[in-house]
């Protein structure tokens, strides 16, 4: 890991660009740190046990609050965003809260079946999951409700608690009736969710879904008694092993039996097929409808430009961050704005090559190795759960930017520091007064970075809205503030650029849109303002204008700056510059 976020920092040295990749050295690096934490400090059995119910609880009380935006939006009102019709509250991104609901689910009925866990943790955990599940179902996220499916029914297969059974009589109920519920209230599943005309179906889904919860805690506590019972049953150590590859072999047939007589081959290649053939899915009054819509929106044509960028580059890679500018260059009509590449494993060939992509992998992949070789050890049902949600999530991975979601990685790092950690009993050298100072220093040195990069974000931020609402003043002062922090970043440049354009000073626009684009070359935001300020300035600006259309050629934008910048008049460049659009994000 420490050797994929150093991988990352020295790809700027071929991308062009310093900010881009300290931005992703800044993210690899927060996880690496988590990693190395927790391995640092488990010291128990227990601990994996113990932290995943932490990191349950924590992940069900977003999904609650998360659904109380969707059911009392009077109470706990949300910004509008982009997709206001899909729960997004509040990572911003629906599928992002669909893997994170899957998740929840997931480690939340290991917490309520396995006998190792308080009693009160099993049954608020029982009594979360059809909140859980609604707030799932809501996303509309077809990617997060396939992965709890398929993370669930794994931790069932691996881990095989003995109160898996009490459990799930007691949460499969009222989920079911939860999930109907609300799939019932045809309002809440459009962008007229939070009107008036809505209120009747929402407080009905609240009643029905706070019902439920009182309802799973209930039959979970009932449940207890069970539990006591089955836990004083004990097989002999070779009727054990026996028993669990018996009931393993039969839950194989079983599910083989029905996916033969479903004809579930058939489908599934039908379903590969439609998905491979389908475009952007259209848009829908009813959200309910994309649930059941099979194309991949727009996901293959992501990765092609993924797999392009590797082809061209497979050794080092086009650089990290630079997916955006890959996909700027080479995206297929019609035209929509990616910022990343939909595919951790396929960004990162492509941004990193070969090397990046291998580096990043054995990180993952290790703890679970790790935790497969430890399923025998008493810690086994925390050991699943982690092997079950950890594995949803590398696979989710491959199909969105979870990547980019702190929020979605931090635990699987934390967990998988647990897992990796020096086994109780065993010798642990105690490294030296001066090897902890030296590493000290490596760690304060290593944490510059990021506290750069946080430092500068804060003034970008204020100067940005300051620009939007057209006070230059105070977009001046913020850009300036910003540079004296981190002067690599092109954004403040772009900023002072534009303000110094509407004060009428063409010279020092310009020298400041050069000064972007410096620090970011293939961005054609930085080409297309600095030929706006050349023209202004009097300059010839046909060769920044023809690189901005040549870095993104089917912007409208672009395209018609080239245009308009092609008259031999000085004058009328002048003027058609000034009457230019600003592609600023």
């Amino acid at each position: 890991m420490a050797l994929f976020a150093a991988w990352v920092l020295a790809s700027s040295q071929w991308s062009g660009s310093a900010a881009r990749a300290l931005v992703e050295f800044d993210r690899a690096l927060l996880y690496l740190a988590v990693l190395v934490l927790f391995v640092l400090f488990a010291t128990s059995g227990r601990d994996l046990g113990t932290l995943l119910r932490w990191v349950a609880g924590v992940m069900c009380v977003v999904c609650v609050a998360a659904l109380a935006t969707r059911l009392a939006p009077g109470t706990f009102p949300t910004s509008r965003d982009i997709a206001n019709d899909r729960l997004t509250f509040p990572l911003t991104y629906w599928n992002a809260m669909g893997i994170l609901s899957a998740l929840a689910m997931i480690l939340a009925l290991h917490v309520s079946s396995s006998s190792r866990e308080p009693a009160v943790a099993r049954v608020l955990a029982a009594a979360a999951i059809p909140a859980v599940a609604v707030a799932l179902y809501f996303t509309f996220s077809r990617g997060g409700i396939a992965a709890a499916i398929l993370g669930i029914t794994l931790y069932m297969l691996v881990g095989h608690p003995r109160g898996l059974l009490p459990a799930l009589l007691a949460v499969a109920p009222p989920t079911a009736y939860a999930l109907a519920q609300a799939y019932g209230a045809d309002l809440l599943a459009t962008t007229r969710f939070s009107g008036s005309a809505a209120a009747a179906q929402r407080h009905e889904v609240l009643v029905a879904v706070v019902l439920c919860v009182l309802l799973a805690g209930a039959l979970r506590a009932a449940g207890l008694l069970l539990d006591q019972r089955l836990d004083r049953v004990r097989l002999a150590r070779r009727a054990s092993s026996a028993t669990k590859l018996a009931t393993g072999a039969l839950v194989l047939v079983a599910l083989a039996g029905v996916a033969v007589a479903a004809r579930l081959p058939q489908r599934i290649d039908r379903e590969r097929r439609a998905f491979s053939q389908g475009a952007i899915l259209p848009g829908q009054a009813d959200l309910r409808a994309r649930l059941s819509q099979r194309g991949n929106n727009g996901r293959i044509a992501n990765w092609r430009v993924a797999l392009d960028g590797f082809e061209a580059e497979p050794l080092h890679g086009t650089g990290a961050g630079t997916y955006r500018l890959s996909w700027e260059r080479e995206r297929p009509a019609p035209p929509f704005q990616v910022t990343d590449g939909h595919s951790l494993y396929l960004e990162v060939a492509s941004e990193l090559g070969w090397p990046g992509l291998l580096l990043l992998v054995v990180a993952l992949v290790t703890p679970i190795a790790v935790a497969v070789a430890r399923l025998r050890l008493p810690e086994r049902h925390a050991t699943a759960a982690f092997l079950a949600a950890g594995g949803t999530l590398l696979l989710h991975a491959g199909i969105d930017w979870d990547w980019e979601m702190p929020a979605l990685f931090i635990w699987y790092f934390a967990a998988g520091g647990v897992v990796l950690a020096a086994a109780p009993g065993r010798p642990f050298p105690v490294p030296g007064r001066l090897t902890r100072l030296v590493a000290g220093l490596a760690c304060l040195t290593l944490a510059l970075s990021p506290a750069l990069v946080f430092a500068s974000q804060g003034p970008l931020n204020r100067s940005v809205q300051a620009f939007k609402r057209e006070d230059c003043r105070t977009a001046i002062d913020r850009a300036l503030e910003s540079l004296e922090v981190l002067d690599s970043r092109p954004e403040p440049f772009e900023i002072l650029a534009y303000c110094d354009a509407r004060a009428g000073r063409p010279d020092l626009a310009m020298q400041a849109m050069q000064a972007a684009s410096r620090r970011d070359p293939n961005n054609w935001q930085y080409a297309y303002g600095l030929a706006v300020t050349q023209a202004l300035a009097g300059r010839e600006p046909a060769a920044a204008a023809r690189r901005s259309r040549m870095l993104n050629p089917l912007s409208d934008l672009a395209r018609r700056l080239e245009r308009v910048l092609s008259s031999q008049s000085p004058a009328r460049r002048r003027r058609a510059a000034g009457r230019a659009a600003v592609p600023f994000e």
